[in-house]
């Protein structure tokens, strides 16, 4: 704890200039407009460890306005679209953005005093800022002998007192008319610890001390770490609900920058010990359990960024020495825990990762994620011995030139036996049951194409094919360590998705879907990881509206 104080003291009092609002992972439309942006070689984005603050995409777009020249009409476009939602985390404006307007090329201009997008509600002075809006909207689907629908509302709020701390908070009530997601479904929706069955609601909120160069935060919300577009493999936080957290981001030179977190998760493993009678039945405790991770990215030249990191799963005590944010755990685990003859029951559950992004080619991003939860190096190569609990993403992305408006993305996903699980219950890479890892679970693999249409600004198109296969879930215990045991040596199920979406802005806040999805599944365990319902008809038409959301 001593060392997140004085990293704290360090960033309130230097003259700080960025403050730190995340921007939540689920906004697709913005953050693809960045990757698009950045497979133009128009900006330098490192979006290995979501989500970005709103001050980082701010930035990212100025940036890009700066390069404006090498976009096409429809992606200027999208630029100053986007770059008008993000105005408020500018500090100040140019003249540029006034030519027309009686104002001089190159004069900085106060940017309260430029129209801003509509909100509910916004304050602004030289000391204190606020945003109030209102969330509300929801999805509905249709598909032969079957409808169901998901309704949410909500309120966002977030703003900075003065230009040091920084605070947001997020409030969503989710109403279903059947259980879309649960821990058992093997699918990318984010989950809820569900009331009466199909309601829920997320909070999600924060507070920030930062500075130029990093910020620290007290938040809870979701994660995503890794490349990749159909699922990242490293960490994908946002399937479970948020988690509370202290999160750590440095960058004090171009070049570098590192992150770190120290989750609290939820086991939802009883403490009987701890469990007693309330008076009027028996409450529950669960066992405590903790997530700390750390990434380090390098930038050794223009267009490739290179990271690795580690993170343990820890249960039952806190422990002040995963505080510390730029150790390797599992070192520290050894000497903690690892003693004795039963050091397996003892020490915690710990991985290492790597993720390889490379822009260098004009129009195409070619990246790369590794996973590993156990590897022994003396046996890597030989399948009788080898314990290979890894998961390994490769894929690319073409941008077309000039004025085409299409990305072709291909990515292929393999996740081994046992990645991901843990034979002691309370050490699982899990947080309310929620894997956090690629939501295809171990013993899988999966090849996803496809194709990105957006002919207008604000408009995209999205057609995708995926063929996931997912094999039988082996035992694993303290005495089964894993060891030598092939990919998909039983198929359980091969599942063909076939997805078709347009998504148009209407406004900041403010958008409509449709779509259209075709989705089969053959093999002994078919539709066994779907929801009940899916199983009436393959197709599936959706339609959406959603503001502030």
């Amino acid at each position: 704890m001593r060392h997140l104080i004085v990293l704290f003291c360090l960033l309130v009092s230097s003259v700080s200039m960025a403050q730190m609002v995340p921007y939540h992972v689920s906004q697709n439309q913005t953050y693809e407009f960045l990757e698009e942006l950045a497979s133009l070689r128009v900006i330098q984005l490192n979006n290995v460890t979501l989500p970005l603050s709103r001050k980082q995409i701010a930035d990212l777009l100025e940036n890009a306005n700066d390069e404006r020249q090498k976009l096409n009409s429809r992606q200027r476009a999208d630029l100053e679209f986007y770059r008008q939602e993000f105005i408020k985390d500018r500090d100040t404006i140019t003249g540029l953005d006034f030519i027309g307007k009686g104002l001089k090329r190159g004069e900085v201009f106060p940017l309260h005093k430029r129209a801003k997008r509509y909100d509910l509600f916004h304050y602004k002075d030289s000391l204190f800022n606020i945003t109030v809006n209102s969330r509300f909207g929801g999805d509905g689907w249709w598909s032969p002998g079957n409808a169901y629908y998901q309704s949410v509302v909500g309120a966002t709020i977030f703003g900075n007192v003065s230009k040091h701390f920084s605070y947001f908070a997020d409030l969503t009530d989710h109403r279903e008319s059947r259980q879309l997601s649960d821990p058992d479904y093997l699918q990318q929706r984010s989950g809820g610890n569900y009331k009466f069955g199909t309601d829920y609601s997320e909070m999600r909120g924060g507070m920030a001390a930062s500075n130029k160069w990093g910020y620290l935060a007290l938040m809870k919300d979701h994660l995503v770490w890794g490349s990749g577009y159909n699922g990242a493999n490293i960490l994908f936080g946002s399937r479970p609900p948020s988690v509370p957290m202290i999160k750590l981001h440095l960058s004090p030179v171009k070049w570098f920058s590192f992150d770190y977190v120290h989750a609290w998760l939820v086991s939802g493993v009883v403490d009987s010990a701890a469990t007693y009678n309330s008076g009027n039945g028996t409450r529950e405790v669960f066992r405590s359990k903790f997530y700390a991770a750390n990434m380090f990215t390098v930038r050794p030249i223009k267009g490739l960024h290179i990271s690795v990191g580690n993170s343990i799963v820890y249960a039952d005590k806190f422990q002040p020495v995963y505080l510390i944010p730029f150790l390797f755990f599992k070192s520290a685990d050894h000497t903690l825990n690892n003693t004795g003859q039963n050091h397996n029951q003892r020490g915690q559950n710990s991985q290492m990762f790597m993720n390889i992004v490379s822009r260098q080619i004009p129009y195409v991003q070619l990246y790369t994620s590794l996973f590993a939860d156990e590897l022994r190096l003396t046996t890597m190569f030989e399948p009788s011995k080898a314990r290979n609990h890894m998961s390994w993403k490769i894929g690319f992305r073409f941008t077309s030139p000039g004025n085409v408006n299409l990305s072709l993305l291909f990515e292929y996903t393999r996740n081994n036996p046992f990645v991901y699980r843990h034979f002691v219950n309370t050490t699982t890479y899990a947080s309310n049951d929620y894997s956090m890892g690629h939501y295809l679970g171990d013993n899988a693999e999966e090849y996803h194409v496809a194709l990105i249409y957006k002919p207008v600004a604000r408009f995209d198109m999205i057609a995708s094919f995926t063929l996931a296969r997912k094999g039988e879930t082996y035992p694993y215990t303290s005495g089964q360590d894993g060891t030598g045991f092939k990919l998909i040596s039983s198929e359980q199920f091969r599942r063909y998705t076939f997805n078709w979406r347009a998504t148009y802005q209407v406004a900041h806040d403010v958008r409509v879907s449709l779509g259209y999805q075709y989705l089969s599944e053959t093999g002994p365990a078919a539709y066994s990881t779907l929801p009940a319902f899916r199983t009436i008809s393959p197709h599936r038409l959706s339609v959406g509206l959603f503001i502030g959301i």
